[in-house]
């Protein structure tokens, strides 16, 4: 939170995979700062086998329903963690679940992030990339895949707690073709998505695309919303040690735009 008043945000969200236990916390402490804070959750979500996730703001984060799924996927979180150990550990990487269960700390998401950081700790990696690059990344060695709902579930969920439904960084779904992506788009404004986020953290992540084809692919995300009426968000998917808050700039006129959108609820 401090970060995000040094950086001088005017509007901040904490969005933890399947959680909202950080964004509870940082509700409550809000009125301390000058930005205005949106509740905030990531929720994990898949269509046909494509990771498609879905973005939560605003919500009531004491919606029954919405709490019952998150109970059920952070459970699914923790046997994930235990199978993600054993694969290592046939790898003769040699870690404990103590070691992973210090790295996670307090934190209600935890993942392969935390295994980046102890294979990191341990000197069996250089770097987190090349964690995930050698072991974790889908397709590698020590890959589990993550329990998800339907994508569609997702927004129905948020919707239901009287939130805000956003697809995040949608050029992780598609980015080479944008005919394909639109046609993705197509099907997700179906669902009644509220909004994209089309403006994230693609020039300093492992997405390797051109510049140039991102920001034509940006361009395009620009002129879709506008054209389907949907809000304009942007985030750079900060993680502790990636990103950095308030590094992805968002034209003044989407945020406004969000200002009037969420005074008016």
């Amino acid at each position: 939170m401090q970060i995000a008043e040094n950086e001088n945000l005017v509007m901040f969200s904490i969005t933890d995979h399947d959680s909202f236990e950080g964004t509870e916390i940082a509700e409550e402490l809000s009125d301390h700062f000058s930005f205005q804070y949106l509740t905030g959750i990531e929720l994990s979500a898949r269509y046909e086998g494509k990771k498609i996730e879905i973005l939560g703001y605003n919500f009531d984060t004491k919606n029954e329903k919405l709490k019952t799924k998150l109970k059920d996927l952070q459970k699914a979180r923790e046997e994930r963690i235990k199978k993600i150990l054993t694969k290592l550990n046939d790898l003769n990487l040699h870690i404990t679940l103590d070691e992973i269960l210090t790295q996670i700390g307090t934190a209600k998401s935890p993942g392969r992030p935390h295994f980046a950081r102890t294979l990191l700790s341990k000197n069996y990696v250089k770097s987190v990339h090349e964690a995930f690059d050698k072991y974790l990344n889908e397709g590698k060695p020590a890959y589990v895949p993550r329990k998800t709902i339907k994508s569609e579930e997702a927004i129905k969920l948020i919707h239901k707690a009287r939130g805000t439904a956003i697809l995040p960084h949608p050029l992780y779904i598609e980015a080479i073709d944008l005919t394909k992506l639109e046609e993705i788009l197509d099907l997700i404004l179906t669902w009644d998505i509220d909004g994209i986020e089309v403006y994230y953290n693609y020039y300093h992540s492992d997405f390797n695309l051109p510049e140039k084809k991102i920001k034509d692919a940006i361009s395009f995300l620009e002129r879709y919303c506008k054209r389907n009426d949907l809000l304009i968000t942007g985030g750079t998917d900060f993680h502790g040690d990636t990103g950095k808050l308030g590094e992805i700039p968002i034209p003044s006129e989407n945020i406004n735009q969000l200002f009037d959108f969420f005074s008016s609820l």
